[in-house]
């Protein structure tokens, strides 16, 4: 039934027209379980497929998803009491219950399923201490009471939940059961509630399929039906393939932005993704602090971001990006009110680097920089191999570029001397950068562990203590705290340019929107 379903006739419904849009993803997804999904690829493909509590609208506003109504929260801003739309159904036709959402829930928070993807859910009432094994998974503050009232109690008031709670799937419980930790791995082992159905992805190949959902509730809004969808690693090609006309819609950076600087059809959108490199705390060289403010002070962001990329990105002086985050009492941003904490200066890199090999006892390092085999984080490395070893005397950088996916894996396993890491925003909170830095995150691929930087977060944390201006400044003193001992290096904040055929509309990207866009909101003019 599902294959059939997956591979059906979706594409004559109401609403929609009989041309396919034809659109590019820079490399494969890893999985499309959203329970495990941590990286932009697999990210892309569930925003298509699926939908959350919440959802963002065309206009990039967050507004009710699968439940009826955006809900204010009771006892003291920790408990959201939802009720789920009549007319949210999977794509097989049955009803989005509130077992569905205890499911994907628990399903998270049980650490045999070994998530990495915890951060949004981290909140619930009792995560922490079952995420630990410390404490039964039925135990978790979700709850359902009816099947389509469901509740979600969580340890502590948070005031950008509304963002969160877009990326609060339900899962399938039937499917759930099926493929156990299967799920997600292929096409065939995905039930979806969102706009599209998935077909012709077996977990490894390049190109795959959306089909336009008869079942999703929105359906009818829904106005293109098919959705071929290939991987391009190589700019080049990506431009290429656009100006043939055989895709309608593509990402592109670097220099084919500034080559299409005059292109009518290239769209630029500053972007709330910032990109830095991690050190490893577990190998002498890198987890040595005079060593990494060496490598962070011989960075010429500036040079990187308009020479180098080309592509609209601007110079990043912070794990927090610009035009982001704001002072609640005055308005002001908060790059602005912490200054430059990643300055280029090659003279001080010169003296570090000096009072590092006397620490580390060694006049050599060699370093292995792990990065995307994409065109952006080649020349990122090549850049940054360049200006360390052409600076720092002593210190050879070797790159290893590798496949999106190879990457995220060696992450998570701490597989690298030093990596490129990007993190694109949840919620409009620096809280969204700073914690993936504390000791116990599982995002910390570094893992860095400074105790003065954790017991700031921690109050930053304590919501139910501290005001939003107390927070605001406690995230101050942390981001200090964490540039002063260089725990990253921060490198460029993006901006995403797209290729969008003439023929296209609906589309459109924020500081807070992914890459690939909302495809439901697509229609063609």
């Amino acid at each position: 039934m599902m294959v059939a379903l997956l591979g059906g006739c979706a594409s004559t419904a109401e609403g929609s027209g009989d041309k396919a849009l034809k659109v590019t993803i820079p490399g494969e997804p890893m999985t499309i379980d959203p329970n495990k999904s941590i990286e932009t690829n697999g990210g892309a493909v569930i925003a298509q497929i699926s939908e959350g509590i919440y959802r963002r609208d065309a206009d990039n506003k967050v507004v009710p998803g699968v439940v009826e109504k955006i809900v204010k929260p009771t006892e003291n801003g920790t408990k959201y009491t939802f009720t789920i739309k009549k007319q949210a159904k999977w794509q097989n036709g049955k009803p989005v219950t509130s077992q569905d959402f205890v499911t994907a829930m628990q399903r998270n928070a049980d650490p045999a399923t070994k998530s990495q993807a915890t951060t949004d859910t981290q909140y619930i009432q009792n995560f922490t201490a079952i995420n630990a094994g410390k404490m039964d998974k039925s135990k978790l503050g979700v709850h359902a009471i009816t099947s389509r009232t469901f509740t979600i109690k969580l340890s502590r008031p948070v005031p950008y939940m509304d963002y969160e709670f877009v990326n609060y799937r339900p899962l399938n419980t039937a499917a759930i059961k099926k493929y156990g930790a299967k799920y997600g791995s292929s096409t065939s082992t995905v039930v979806a509630n969102g706009a599209y159905t998935i077909s012709g992805w077996s977990g490894s190949n390049d190109s795959w399929h959306y089909t336009k959902n008869p079942y999703y509730w929105d359906a009818k809004n829904v106005k293109i039906a098919d959705v071929d969808v290939q991987v391009v690693k190589d700019d080049n090609t990506a431009q290429n393939l656009f100006n043939a006309g055989s895709v309608d819609l593509t990402a592109i950076s670097g220099q084919y932005v500034k080559a299409n600087a005059n292109n009518k059809n290239m769209v630029v959108t500053k972007n709330g993704r910032n990109n830095y490199i991690y050190f490893n705390s577990k190998k002498k060289a890198p987890a040595n602090e005079n060593f990494r403010k060496a490598i962070s002070m011989v960075i010429d962001r500036k040079q990187l971001a308009e020479n180098v990329l080309q592509d609209g990105s601007s110079a990043s002086t912070n794990i927090v990006p610009k035009d982001y985050a704001t002072n609640p009492t005055n308005g002001k941003d908060f790059i602005d009110e912490v200054g430059d904490l990643a300055p280029t200066d090659v003279a001080k890199a010169k003296t570090y680097w000096a009072k590092a090999q006397k620490e580390i006892g060694e006049d050599k390092v060699s370093l292995d920089f792990l990065v995307d085999d994409i065109d952006t984080e080649k020349k990122i490395a090549e850049y940054v191999q360049g200006t360390v070893q052409k600076n720092l005397p002593g210190v050879t950088v070797n790159i290893e570029s590798v496949p999106h996916a190879t990457h995220v894996s060696r992450d998570f396993t701490t597989d690298f001397d030093i990596t490129t890491v990007g993190w694109g925003p949840d919620y409009p909170d620096a809280q969204n950068f700073l914690d993936g830095m504390q000791s116990s995150n599982s995002i910390n691929f570094a893992h860095t562990k400074d105790a003065q930087y954790d017991a700031l977060m921690a109050k930053v944390n304590d919501t139910a203590k501290y005001t939003t201006a107390q927070r605001y400044e406690f995230e101050k003193q942390a981001d200090q705290r964490l540039m002063a001992i260089a725990a990253v290096a921060p490198t460029f904040q993006t901006a995403q340019a797209h290729l969008v055929s003439s023929k296209l509309g609906g589309l459109k990207w924020d500081e807070l929107a992914s890459a690939a866009g909302q495809l439901q909101y697509a229609y063609w003019k």
